[in-house]
């Protein structure tokens, strides 16, 4: 009888144990992980890379998935990170909503009155969740049967069009922008979401002229960059995939993430991950800490080009700052005189 207590006791102290570290592992992910924001540098070398665009400095800004969850205020401090950064561009791929249109209009207030009201330029591409975007409280309550839910809210993202340009953001559908300063361009192209069926590389690839110059290309999701790459893109960016948002120790990405997060060489193309700063689903982030991620442009001397990254962290100031000192800096776009114009192609949508 005294062995069976022991075992027992044994069990009930395992399972104890168990449920302590699985509280431990909730609130260290619910609470810390989805606000310990790590500020990411990378420096870009691109060989044919214009001399006024030398050391030009974009941020990227993704899946910020503002709802109840992922507040203002918390969006708003990221925001004022991005303005302290002071870069020349700043660049957004996605999701800006979770499911509730309402939220759209906020945040997009928000951007326009830290990032825009600091004289940054700033485009646009928007993703699956901005599509996905009706009232859901209302659909779920009036119909039993309302799976599957996301047929239900698809929607065609003109709301959150709408809210990103009044608060001064460029949105590119399927465009291209033309960064000029001086005499030397570089360009920009925005695709549309590829689950909400208005990826059209194609279309935007109609605005674009024939040129050698530097292309970037913006999209969510960055499941199609293989059958892209061998257009030569100096740099996709993308997002949606939130580093995978929940990270264990032992156990691979779930099958098809195979771009989950960070720099990817594809073909003849550079692909960067970026892992967003908002969270859905379950509210946790556990070991794929939110993210801001900076990129400098360099002009390099050969054909390969090269990336450089410098992991910084939010909370060590000392660390972050020595960093931006090794950089020099641009003048803000406000007062440097470089122009910006937005391009689309004349063929009509289909």
């Amino acid at each position: 009888m005294l062995r069976k207590a022991e075992r027992h006791k044994s069990l009930h102290r395992s399972l104890f144990n168990v449920g302590i570290s699985g509280i431990t592992l909730t609130n260290s992910g619910n609470l810390i992980e989805p606000q310990w924001v790590e500020i990411t540098q990378h420096e870009i070398s691109i060989a044919n890379l214009p001399p006024a665009f030398e050391e030009f400095s974009i941020v990227q800004l993704t899946d910020l998935h503002h709802s109840s969850i992922v507040t203002l205020d918390y969006l708003q401090a990221c925001f004022q990170q991005v303005v302290d950064l002071q870069p020349d561009l700043v660049v957004m791929t996605g999701d800006y909503i979770n499911y509730q249109k309402k939220y759209a209009q906020p945040v997009a207030q928000a951007i326009g009155e830290t990032i825009i009201e600091a004289g940054i330029p700033t485009y646009a591409v928007l993703g699956n969740h901005d599509h996905w975007n009706s009232d859901w409280n209302d659909d779920w309550n009036d119909d039993s049967d309302a799976f599957p839910l996301r047929n239900r809210w698809k929607g065609d993202g003109l709301e959150v069009i709408d809210a990103l340009t009044a608060g001064g953001i460029k949105v590119l559908m399927n465009e291209s922008a033309l960064l000029q300063r001086g005499g030397d361009r570089l360009w920009l192209l925005g695709c549309g979401d590829l689950l909400a069926g208005n990826f059209d590389l194609e279309y935007a690839l109609g605005s674009l002229p024939s040129t050698d110059e530097p292309c970037f290309l913006l999209m969510h999701n960055p499941q199609p960059i293989e059958s892209i790459a061998h257009h030569g893109f100096d740099l996709v960016l993308s997002g949606h995939t939130h580093g995978g948002q929940i990270s264990l120790p032992f156990v691979p990405p779930k099958v098809g993430s195979k771009y989950l997060a960070g720099l990817f060489y594809v073909g003849a193309s550079r692909l960067y991950v970026c892992r967003g700063l908002g969270v859905t689903g379950v509210p946790i982030r556990f070991m794929t800490t939110p993210e801001i991620a900076c990129f400098r442009l360099v002009r390099a001397s050969g054909v390969r080009s090269t990336t450089t990254n410098f992991p910084t962290r939010r909370n060590s100031r000392s660390a972050y700052y020595k960093r931006l000192e090794r950089y020099t800096r641009l003048e803000t776009a406000s007062s440097k005189g470089w122009s910006v114009g937005v391009f689309s192609s004349n063929r009509s949508p289909l």
